[in-house]
């Protein structure tokens, strides 16, 4: 399954999305890219990162889309405010 994760780099993101990847799915992680993980994990290197400011992308209609055209199979918010 494809799995797109808004904002995974924080506490629990940097644990779960290692997972996912080791459990074999597709995993593409949408950030501002100002952060790292906090934990270092080699499975990282498999996961495609997307920059978005998500903010500016609300205001002009874009994020939605953006998000719809990764065509996930499954979407975690992690900055859900």
């Amino acid at each position: 399954m494809r799995y797109v994760i808004i904002g995974g780099s924080g506490h629990v993101g940097t644990y779960m999305i290692p997972q996912l990847v080791r459990l074999g799915h597709e995993v593409v992680h949408i950030s501002r890219g100002t952060s790292e993980p906090y934990r270092p994990d080699k499975a990282w290197k498999e996961v495609r990162h997307v920059s978005a400011d998500r903010s500016a992308e609300e205001k002009d209609g874009t994020f939605g889309r953006k998000i719809a055209g990764l065509q996930p199979d499954v979407v975690i918010d992690m900055i859900c405010f």
